[in-house]
């Protein structure tokens, strides 16, 4: 019965959310319907309030993207408004509270449009300028205005408003924009303006989804950055080092005449002349013709001061700026400052320690989650911007443990539902349409297990860190449709196909590793199927996880040696990592991984998912110092190389050859509260209302502290080498429980603050 009630309210939650939905009145409106037309379009809508104004609330869905004013002034500092979603299955609208912001008489809404995701007209090779959702960007608004005396009035999107094009000439999320300033207009969006070249706004179409409200925190300017060093490569030619790689734009500062123009190009690699490399990454745009290169912004001065110029609807990857003007100018460091975006998550999570690398290591983490996670979880901010569903999965429990980043997760869960296909399929990204099901041709299998794990598994984070049964509610149907889908397709519980190790230096088979997504995802969907009372399916999924773990040891594991044959560092340690190994043998496994780990000289030859596992397989199985050895050796190929040649963001490819600021290598940042504070929630009581503390002491390192923010408060776990003896604090929150595994010293801590020693 209990597990009943859990399931209904799980359902009511489900049917809460939706009955948010406002009944909206008024039209959509736009200025064309030519999705050519690059300039973005302006609309104001004049008005007058004849009574004192007790509250005044806009709702707002503009897309692709849209920057709201109430006379003049900006209705809010985020950036890139609103999320991006499949637009013909779901629409978010914004809530803003405007009060503030009105004349106790004449006043002007306005608002400018970029197109973002909905209107993509720089050609790239997965050609989201043909995606089927495509149309000119388009608003929809209504402002409920309450009145001091009680009465009400909406002011809504029709005919009524005015439009025209302004100074933004272009605007693309992969090539950037083109500002002529000497197009502005003045006062454009206050009732000053003159309205004599404005046409009346066309009532048009809706992008087609359900209108929601947007459930996550927006994209703001997370961290303001000044450039390192500024350095002039010729006349007119200047080259700025921010320093750091990060996903955002620049703000501008430069005076000239009318006329001048100031092009901007954004990169992450150098030249050996010390110019920037404007091909790095830039394959995608190759070879199509572009009304703006690759990561460019172009800004054509109105002259008579400095002008201040900040891109509003692109953003870009980048460490170094090469700025070009004509004609040529003077800059210095003052006239750049870099603006960080990121999805506004509040931190939850610290770390520090004794070691120079892990603390470095854990600001790239953090520098590289953060880049890559604007409006949805994304692989690169430069080159593709795109929610790859491994790459989500993988960095997902890093997010959880360090960012308020739940409501992230759960809109683009459903994201993710939104382009699943009938049969269960997956496409490799999302949000999507049509495109991204399949690698190298419509026959293929797509992207595999591997990738379209993604519902099972991002679920089932959210339901072990938040307690969040509601998710697995909502996303059950669909992960059923996916486990399904892997059994009709799997030759006798062995699945053949997919993507395997991305970017590995050796090779692990691809059967090896999309079968254990496959048990995976089959013991997963039994336990999500227990949790909501469905017994019935927690028996048939539970009996098909066992079938595949048993076809799996069949395939791979050799009972004369009691080990796996395939000896890669990813082989191994994936068995290891979901518990497909049998128990028996479970010892001599991890031996062989510490064996290979020292074979290659603690070098990485593994992945994109062999990041996920090598280091929790370790230090599970008491090999503590090898995994620490394994992340902060700076020898070829491995996390602590790319720190020690000056990263300050993960590379996509061990060299550096491809993307210089991808997320997916990230979780060795949830293995630093995990493994060494030892920190992990309780399945049966999720939340962290139980949590177990066992932290692993590698022999080199001397110091670790850690801190987590839950709903409870702050689970503080530290420790220290003092000679002989290790100290190690606890800190359990009020209305929780802690088991504490320490050497010789197992018990269960109240809430409370705790000192122990063990031998070090």
């Amino acid at each position: 019965m209990k597990k009943i009630l859990t399931y209904i309210t799980a359902l009511l939650l489900v049917f809460a959310a939706q009955a948010q939905d406002r009944v909206w009145q008024g039209a959509w409106i736009t200025g064309t319907e030519d999705t050519a037309v690059h300039e973005s379009p302006y609309f104001r809508k004049g008005f007058t309030l004849n009574k004192k104004v007790k509250k005044a609330t806009v709702y707002m869905c503009g897309v692709g993207y849209h920057k709201l004013y109430i006379n003049g002034r900006p209705v809010t500092d985020r950036v890139l408004e609103q999320g991006y979603t499949r637009y013909d299955k779901r629409l978010l609208y914004i809530t803003y509270d405007v009060t503030p912001l009105l004349n106790s008489k004449a006043n002007c809404l306005a608002a400018e449009l970029g197109n973002g995701w909905y209107n993509v007209q720089s050609r790239t090779i997965w050609f989201f300028d043909r995606v089927g959702w495509r149309k000119t960007p388009r608003m929809l608004l209504n402002m409920d205005i309450v009145y001091a005396d009680g009465s009400r009035e909406t002011l809504v999107t029709d005919n009524s408003w005015k439009w025209r094009t302004g100074p933004m000439r272009f605007n693309g999320l992969h090539a950037g924009e083109v500002y002529d300033a000497r197009m502005e207009i003045p006062d454009w969006n206050t009732i000053k303006c003159n309205e004599t070249s404005w046409k009346p706004a066309t009532i048009t179409t809706s992008p087609g989804g359900k209108l929601e409200p947007q459930p996550m925190p927006g994209v703001a300017v997370i961290k303001r950055i000044h450039p390192q060093s500024c350095r002039q490569l010729a006349a007119g030619r200047w080259l700025f080092d921010m320093g750091q790689n990060f996903a955002g734009v620049v703000t501008l500062r430069v005076k000239g005449t009318a006329g001048d123009t100031v092009t901007l190009h954004f990169g992450e690699v150098l030249n050996p002349d010390g110019t920037m490399n404007r091909e790095h990454n830039a394959s995608q745009m190759a070879g199509f013709e572009q009304y703006l290169p690759f990561q460019t912004d172009k800004y054509i001065l109105k002259g008579g001061g400095v002008e201040s110029y900040t891109p509003r609807f692109t953003y870009h990857g980048f460490q170094y700026v090469e700025v070009h003007t004509n004609p040529a100018v003077t800059l210095d460091k003052q006239s750049l400052e870099g603006l960080f975006y990121s999805t506004d998550f509040a931190e939850t999570g610290t770390f520090s320690s004794s070691d120079t690398m892990l603390n470095k290591l854990y600001t790239a983490a953090q520098q590289s989650y953060r880049s890559n996670f604007i409006s949805i979880p994304t692989d690169c901010p430069q080159r593709e911007k795109s929610g790859w569903t491994a790459d989500a999965h993988i960095a997902c429990e890093m997010g959880l443990w360090n960012y308020a980043a739940a409501p992230g997760y759960r809109k683009w869960l459903r994201d993710v539902r939104d382009v699943q296909l009938e049969d269960g399929n997956l496409p490799g990204i999302a949000p999507t349409l049509g495109r991204g099901y399949h690698w190298t041709g419509p026959d293929d299998d797509g992207f595999g297990p591997a990738w379209g794990s993604v519902l099972p598994i991002i679920s089932w984070y959210l339901y072990k860190y938040e307690a969040d049964t509601a998710v697995l509610a909502e996303n059950y149907t669909a992960i059923k449709k996916i486990v399904d889908r892997l059994a009709r397709r799997a030759e006798n519980y062995i699945y053949s196909t997919g993507f395997g190790d991305w970017l590995c230096i050796q090779e692990t088979p691809v059967p090896l590793i999309s079968t254990a997504y496959f048990y995976n995802d089959a013991r997963l969907l039994s336990r999500m199927a227990a949790i909501l009372g469905n017994a019935a399916d927690a028996t048939t999924y539970g009996q098909l996880a066992d079938s595949v773990r048993a076809a799996f040891n069949a395939r791979f594991f050799n009972p004369a040696t009691g080990l796996y044959r395939d000896t890669t560092v990813t082989a191994i340690s994936c068995a290891l990592f979901y518990g497909l190994c049998p128990e028996e043998h479970r010892k001599n496994v991890e031996a062989s991984l510490q064996a290979a780990v020292l074979q290659r000289n603690y070098h990485a030859d593994w992945g994109m998912l062999g990041t996920k596992y090598i280091l929790h397989t370790l230090s599970d199985a008491g090999y503590a110092t090898t995994a620490y050895r394994v992340l902060t050796d700076t020898g070829f190929a491995g996390w602590g190389n790319q720190m020690a040649r000056g990263a300050t963001t993960l590379y996509e490819d061990w060299k550096g050859e491809f993307s210089r600021n991808h997320a997916y290598g990230v979780d060795y940042a949830a293995w630093y509260f995990t493994a060494l504070a030892g920190i992990r929630p309780d399945e049966n009581k999720p939340g962290f209302k139980h949590f177990t503390v066992q932290p692993v002491f590698p022999e080199t390192l001397d110091k670790i502290e850690v801190s987590h923010d839950t709903r409870y408060g702050a689970i503080r776990v530290s420790w220290q080498r003092n000679g002989k003896e290790i100290e190690v604090k606890v800190t359990v929150p009020e209305q929780t429980t802690a088991g504490l595994r320490l050497p010789g010293n197992e018990q269960l801590l109240q809430p409370g603050h705790y000192r122990f020693t063990v031998k070090g």
